[in-house]
């Protein structure tokens, strides 16, 4: 029974269940029928578009080989263009190159040319050095040389003086002054000087006593600027010279000028030498006084200022003494003056003008021979041995 119930329960489900699947059945069926038209127009429609896709294709394709053309124009211009930019980049760097070459260059040049400027300043310089340096050398012994030389000439020049051979001291003096006048050398230059003076001289012991005053007027006039010491003395010597020369010469108007401008040029003089010469000056200019019978000038004043000897004393003391003999008896001032200078000696000072200022004295006999008598013990005293 129970089967039996089973297998009509089986039988009643599997026909509801294949009525159910038979409805199911037509719905499908008519489903199918939709999915087959939708396949129909899907197919009409993939039909299309296939062509679509073919034209598309096709289209593609065309474009494909435009964009090859276009890749491959393109590939080639950019590969122009890249040439372009290496020749130009090669060319600028070539360019660039070159500038900075002649860049360098002309900055090397300039460097060089400066160096070679500074080099050749430099060298320059140094050779003026050098041969300043050489030429002093070459100086310094030449001048050397003609100090020897020139010091044996004038040594025997003087010996030629000394031994009264003066044609021969004139044409030694003449060569130095020939041959070194022109030199700078300060002791060549003095012993130039020194010849110009001595040549004076011995044309006054030749007697030849204008030719001496054009020498010592010569040697004043060419060097009386000069600073050097020694020639200083030189000019100043030949001032008193030539002012002696004209006493000898009977000029003693002009002689008495030449002192007095001496004692006002040379009164402060600092040189030894010519505050010697100074004292002589003023004894020269007293002695034409009292030839003169002048005034005798106050110049024991400036004489106090001098380092003057007992010898320069003497001299002025006596002066004045035989200037006041034209008027009196000097008997007891000669005394006196025997007795202050009796150690003076001067061989030195001469007597000739003041025996021929006697001689031609127009005072009476008397006085003239008291003053000649004067004159000779002054000269026995002061030449004595």
């Amino acid at each position: 029974m129970k089967i039996l119930f089973f297998l009509l329960l089986t039988l009643f489900f599997a026909t509801i269940g294949f009525a159910e699947v038979s409805h199911q059945s037509d719905k499908t069926n008519k489903k199918i029928e939709k999915i087959e038209e939708k396949l129909d127009t899907t197919k009409e429609e993939l039909t299309k578009y296939t062509q679509i896709t073919e034209d598309t294709k096709e289209r593609v394709g065309d474009i494909s080989s435009s964009v090859d053309r276009f890749t491959t124009a393109l590939s080639i211009f950019g590969t122009l263009v890249t040439i372009v930019l290496i020749f130009v980049a090669w060319s600028s760097r070539n360019s660039a190159i070159s500038e900075a070459k002649n860049t360098a260059q002309e900055e090397a040049q300039k460097q060089f040319d400066k160096w070679v400027k500074e080099k050749a300043k430099d060298f320059a310089e140094k050779e003026v050095h050098f041969e300043k340096i050489m030429n002093d050398k070459i100086k310094l012994f030449e001048d050397n040389v003609d100090v020897k030389t020139i010091q044996i000439m004038f040594e025997n020049a003087v010996g030629y003086g000394r031994n009264k051979q003066y044609t021969e001291a004139l044409k030694s003096y003449d060569e130095i002054i020939r041959s070194y006048a022109k030199s700078q050398n300060e002791t060549i230059s003095v012993k130039v000087v020194m010849s110009i003076f001595n040549k004076g001289v011995t044309l006054s012991e030749m007697d030849k006593t204008d030719e001496a005053i054009k020498i010592y007027d010569e040697l004043i006039s060419t060097y009386t600027d000069s600073k050097i010491d020694e020639i200083i003395e030189s000019v100043a010597i030949a001032k008193i010279k030539k002012g002696i020369t004209l006493g000898q010469l009977n000029k003693p108007d002009e002689a008495i000028k030449i002192y007095e401008k001496f004692i006002t040029t040379y009164k402060d003089s600092k040189i030894e030498r010519i505050r010697e010469v100074l004292i002589l000056a003023i004894q020269n200019k007293l002695e034409i006084e009292v030839i003169l019978d002048k005034p005798i000038s106050d110049d024991k004043i400036l004489l106090e200022k001098l380092n003057q000897t007992s010898k320069d004393m003497a001299i002025i003391d006596m002066l004045l003494l035989l200037q006041n003999a034209k008027t009196s008896l000097q008997d007891s001032e000669l005394q006196s003056w025997l007795e202050k200078y009796k150690d003076v000696k001067y061989s030195g000072w001469g007597f000739d003008e003041l025996y021929r200022w006697i001689e031609r004295a127009t005072d009476g006999e008397e006085v003239k021979q008291r003053i000649r008598s004067y004159i000779e013990t002054f000269k026995t005293h002061l030449h004595r041995a």
